[in-house]
């Protein structure tokens, strides 16, 4: 990455946004089924909504939807600059992280959905609560790969991923 790079500001801020969001929720910061947990599992959902409106319209470069598309070919050219450890020096998500993304792109409103559903009429009809409870795990432990490929990635490539995160200039 090229020193200074840093994703565009609504990119980052939806990202700490949710992570701080499900963090205060899966730590149980809140209390389970509070208004303060409702509110927070509803703003999560906004933001990953607000960051897919964000990718399919204004969004510039690598922030594009159309740029965090994982294919056959770039994982096979992603395998490559693993093993030569070389990346592309502008900024952009690896096809695995691409991947990443996007399940959590879909898992994080599904929490907050079945999350809602528990009050509702349909924890009669279906075991919502359940559902609620394996999308949080899956959630969490999207996350741990997440940290940790980041970390490996960061160490492996040379680069500082995370900067690219933290706010300042790019």
């Amino acid at each position: 990455m090229v020193r200074g790079m840093r994703w565009d500001s609504v990119v980052r801020v939806t990202h700490w946004g949710v992570a701080l969001g499900f963090l205060l929720n899966r730590l149980h910061v809140t209390k389970p089924g509070s208004d303060w947990h409702q509110g927070i599992g509803l703003v999560v959902a906004g933001l990953v909504i607000l960051r897919l409106l964000w990718g399919l319209t204004f969004a510039k470069g690598p922030a594009r939807l159309s740029a965090i598309v994982p294919t056959p070919s770039s994982l096979k050219n992603h395998f490559r600059e693993l093993k030569t450890r070389t990346s592309p020096s502008e900024l952009h998500h690896n096809p695995l992280g691409a991947i990443g993304i996007w399940l959590f792109w879909i898992l994080l409103p599904l929490v907050a959905l079945t999350g809602w559903a528990q009050d509702t009429d349909f924890i009669d009809l279906y075991p919502v609560d359940d559902w609620h409870y394996w999308l949080v795990n899956a959630v969490t432990a999207l996350v741990c790969v997440h940290i940790v490929a980041v970390i490996v990635m960061s160490i492996w490539l040379r680069k500082d991923l995370v900067r690219a995160m933290l706010p300042g200039k790019r």
